[in-house]
């Protein structure tokens, strides 16, 4: 590795607190109509720290914002190295690169090692491995970012002692709660009424005060709840602009630089080309074939919010069971798709063999992906998805389940199997979610559509309490309780492991 390259990837060595002028991703940012900030985490030396998530929800903009934030509290700038790993061929570039970096700061006792994009290095792990048994950890704290999931899960897992445990983060796309918090103050500057205008001030005050948690008995859940019910129209506005741009914040802020200056497009087909092409090389990356990729995720959006195995998915793309359980497993752990199992109340535990439900984790990734295998332009897309209600229906499903896994799941030791599942009977009616809480079972149905009554949906002995998300209704009666789907959403918060 040269060591220009090193210096070129690094200006707060030349410019201190002022390469925010200097620097490619920071310079961007600042010409975004919005920033949108993540929650930080504790870090100590003799640590390593794995911040995981897909392409394009902001990692590489994370990293040079903690730069930022270290040099602006008095930090010596020429203590941080940031490596790009995307431009390095192999691990000895790598390891040239920080042996370079700790040889010219011998007497620092606290440095900060961030390495982006850490999976486009084969046998990463191996150099993980090499800084902690070197003792590069007990002078420097070192985080690092992947968008490859199952890189990261499966190489991560060939780690154990080495500082990893309870470490790792997810960084996924933005949830409905983050995205109106800090949507809000834009959306106010360009809205035409007065009215509007002071609702969503009020909306921002009263919802950063609350928020509900599902351990919660239903009287407490609706009372938060009717705290932002006066502001259901308001969210009703965020929660359409949400359902065409997902979480992803370059999408967003594309999207609203369009709609305020009364662009019909809704957003740029290249993002959505971008993103594609990035799934798609991480596939390569792995060792999978695109075609086989393909494939799968035509048939997954298809069938989507339907029940179905393995064997019937493997059968009608005409591949073998065990290669679409390879390629499932990896879209997984790249954070495009949610696997849902259902679960069996008799053996109290999950149908790992039974019929499926599998998600995108996003709109957006739906939107990009179906327009990509269909040909069809993602405005196109987005706007036939939108406007039929069966369809519509089906991606607030998807976007339920993304959220209600955000609130529990915890890296390796607390993942969706182990805590979300749907449920269906041998008359083949179904509830859309089953969750965990604490020691008991929460159903939760989606029914975004038409009127909802609480005696709509399928009760079973096992659950004794239920939340039914509604387009409009909001009702409560024994042990079920109805509220607007945008109103629930907005009220959920993540839980500590993800940014």
């Amino acid at each position: 590795m040269k060591i220009g390259e090193i210096i070129k990837q690094n200006p707060w060595w030349k410019h201190g607190k002022s390469f925010t002028g200097y620097d490619r991703h920071l310079s961007k940012v600042k010409k975004e109509l919005i920033y949108f900030e993540r929650r930080g985490f504790e870090t100590s030396k003799e640590n390593i720290y794995v911040i995981r998530g897909c392409r394009q929800t902001g990692k590489t903009t994370y990293l040079k914002k903690w730069v930022e934030k270290l040099v602006g509290n008095g930090f010596d700038s020429k203590l941080i190295l940031y490596l790009s790993l995307d431009f390095f061929t192999s691990r000895k570039e790598m390891r040239s690169a920080i042996n370079y970096f700790m040889d010219i700061n011998r007497e620092a006792e606290s440095l900060y090692i961030l390495l982006d994009e850490l999976t486009s290095i084969k046998d990463w792990n191996l150099e993980l491995k090499y800084l902690w048994d070197s003792g590069v950890t007990k002078r420097a704290v070192i985080v690092a970012t992947g968008s490859s999931g199952a890189a990261l899960r499966r190489k991560g897992e060939l780690l154990p002692g080495r500082g990893l445990e309870g470490n790792e983060y997810y960084l996924k796309p933005l949830s409905f709660r983050e995205f109106v918090l800090q949507t809000v103050d834009y959306m106010r500057n360009h809205v035409k009424t007065k009215e509007f205008y002071n609702a969503l001030g009020h909306l921002k005050f009263n919802l950063e005060k609350v928020s509900i948690n599902l351990k919660w008995n239903l009287n407490e859940i609706l009372k938060v709840i009717n705290t932002v019910i006066p502001f259901k129209k308001e969210l009703e506005y965020l929660f359409r602009i949400y359902l065409v741009t997902g979480g992803f914040p370059g999408i967003i802020n594309n999207h609203l630089r369009k709609k305020f200056a009364g662009e019909k497009e809704l957003v740029d087909f290249t993002l959505a080309e971008m993103f594609v092409r990035n799934v798609l090389g991480d596939i390569v990356k792995q060792g999978r074939q695109e075609a086989f990729a393909r494939q799968m995720l035509r048939e997954i959006i298809e069938k989507y919010g339907t029940r179905y195995t393995f064997s019937k998915l493997a059968r009608d793309i005409e591949i073998s069971h065990a290669t679409t359980i390879d390629y499932l497993e990896l879209l997984k752990d790249s954070f495009i798709l949610t696997i849902l199992h259902a679960f069996d109340f008799n053996k109290q535990k999950p149908k790992f063999k039974g019929g499926k439900k599998i998600y995108f984790q996003d709109p957006f990734i739906f939107h990009a992906l179906k327009s990509f295998l269909t040909g069809i332009d993602i405005n196109e897309v987005i706007t036939e998805t939108l406007e039929d209600e069966e369809s519509l229906s089906k991606i607030v499903e998807g976007i339920v389940n993304s959220h209600l896994v955000l609130t529990q799941e915890t890296p390796v030791m607390r993942e969706t199997p182990t805590f979300l599942w749907f449920y269906y009977n041998t008359s083949n009616r179904e509830i859309d979610n089953i969750m965990k809480v604490d020691k008991s079972f929460l159903g939760i149905e989606t029914k975004y559509k038409g009127r909802v009554k609480s005696r709509d949906i399928l009760k079973i002995p096992q659950i004794k309490k239920y939340i039914v998300l509604s387009k409009e209704d909001i009702e409560f009666k024994g042990d079920t309780l109805v509220v607007p789907t945008e109103t629930f959403l907005v009220l959920l918060t993540k839980s500590n492991h993800n940014l």
